[in-house]
């Protein structure tokens, strides 16, 4: 931990005397890498050869888009900006997933239009180019980075404990296998400051140590002013400075719930909830829903007869949630436990090898096909393609007693999956539920076609793959 002393002026930045009120300021060093550059260049170069392999030798374009659908869903999986953070098993987990998604996409292009079928060596060639590249960029940036290439420093700085708080949160994000951040060792000048630092030495630190980025993480409103005037020439000079939860909403894809207020809501682009979007918003859930379901009929069948044959009970599962504005409806969902499973145990979360689910169920979970039968909460407007997962109203007293901000994420329509449903596992206890509403008020505050489309590809992915639960 770095602790520092500063002292405050209390008049405004403009030159006043300085008062005697004095506050400590907390800080914390933070070191991120930033492989992202690298990993664009690298995809550029990927695109040239692509390019180049087309207009040279005399092929049809089918390689070409090969390689451009495999970029895209690198993105769609975000391996731009994990290529050196997350777990190794799981990187190539996603490279396999993005390469697949990418000939999938491309084999339906090919089987709409022939003549686009590239021949079997450079399908091949494109194969290997999109697959070794990615993998031998890894090596080569985790090596750099080792050695401080690519990489960037942080000071996270204020006057109460929300610097700790971000620093912790941030470490732990690292840890999770699709972490978009890496904490790296920290130089001995940001470890070891030794003698305490007053406000009007951060400039000197900041060049000292040659800081790229501050983060403020204070919700005290004079000692933002004051961190404001300290900061201001560095900030003139290049220095970039972030709000806290500007900066974790960048690096992570939710927003940090700890450090929100009423006044950040309303302040803050975003959230917009157009009449007209709002419209096509329906028009696509409805035309999705129409079309998964006339896809989905022999499917639909198959598992509605297997779980009548395989346990006794009935084929849909109903229960009441709570929908748009605090509204409840009722849901439908294939059953995939055991019928009239809570009346010995009463309401409990679903955990990872829950005994209550049945043999059949448990595959159904693994690809979501459970949650098919939400279509019919799509087409009566209960239900939204894309939103937060809806929550059982004897869950959300709880939640909303236990949660900031928790009662917000109503004001979504609920959805079959989701930004959360994607990026974090299903909540089973109120952790969890915290965890996912960061990940709810993010899809909140971006929520446009283009996000709906991304959650949508991550979700047939996480299909393809088993993930769910």
């Amino acid at each position: 931990m770095i602790m520092a002393t500063a002292t405050f002026d209390n008049t405004a930045w403009a030159g006043a005397p300085a008062s005697p009120c004095i506050a400590q300021l907390e800080v914390r060093a933070h070191r991120l890498a930033r492989p992202r550059g690298a990993f664009l260049a690298a995809e550029l170069t990927m695109l040239s050869v692509a390019s180049l392999e087309f207009a040279w030798g005399g092929h049809n374009p089918g390689g070409l888009i090969l390689v451009a659908s495999c970029l895209f869903f690198f993105h769609v999986n975000h391996l731009d900006r994990s290529i050196v953070t997350s777990r190794s098993f799981q990187f190539y987990i996603d490279l396999i997933a993005s390469i697949g998604l990418g000939f999938l996409a491309s084999a339906w292009l090919f089987y709409l239009i022939p003549g686009l079928v590239p021949p079997a060596r450079i399908a091949l060639s494109a194969g290997l180019l999109i697959g070794l590249t990615p993998a031998v960029l890894r090596l080569f940036l985790r090596h750099l980075i080792a050695h401080g290439k690519f990489v960037e420093e942080v000071l996270i700085v204020g006057t109460g404990d929300l610097p700790a708080k971000l620093h912790r949160d941030l470490v732990r994000g690292a840890s999770h296998p699709r972490s978009n951040t890496q904490v790296l060792n920290m130089p001995e000048s940001l470890t070891d400051l030794g003698a305490p630092i007053y406000l009007t030495e951060l400039k000197e630190l900041v060049t000292r140590d040659q800081i790229a980025r501050v983060v403020v993480a204070d919700l005290d409103t004079l000692s933002r002013e004051r961190l404001a005037s300290a900061l201001l020439d560095s900030r003139l000079r290049g220095l970039q400075v972030n709000d806290a939860v500007e900066f974790y909403e960048e690096l992570s894809g939710k927003i940090w719930v700890e450090a929100l207020n009423p006044q950040w809501f309303v302040y803050s682009n975003g959230f917009d909830c157009s009449q007209p979007g709002a419209s096509f918003k329906r028009c696509f859930d409805v035309t999705l829903a129409l079309l998964l379901t006339l896809l989905a009929a022999p499917l639909l069948a198959l598992i509605a007869i297997a779980i009548k044959l395989g346990s006794a009970g009935p084929v849909l599962f109903r229960q009441v949630r709570v929908g748009l504005h605090g509204r409840p409806f009722v849901i439908y969902k294939f059953r995939s436990m055991r019928n009239d499973v809570e009346l010995e145990t009463g309401p409990a979360w679903a955990t990872e090898s829950d005994p209550r689910v049945t043999g059949l169920g448990r595959l159904l979970r693994a690809f979501r096909l459970d949650e098919l039968p939400q279509v019919i909460n799509v087409l009566k407007g209960d239900m939204s393609m894309v939103g937060p997962r809806p929550e059982r109203p004897c869950f959300v007293s709880v939640l909303e007693q236990d949660i900031p901000f928790y009662n917000l994420r109503h004001y979504l329509k609920p959805g079959i999956t989701g930004w959360a449903q994607v990026m974090f596992q299903y909540g089973a206890s109120v952790e969890d539920s915290y965890e996912k509403l960061q990940y709810d008020l993010y899809y909140a505050k971006h929520k446009s076609l283009r996000c709906d489309v991304e959650i949508l590809l991550k979700t047939i992915g996480i299909v393809l793959l088993g993930h769910g639960r």
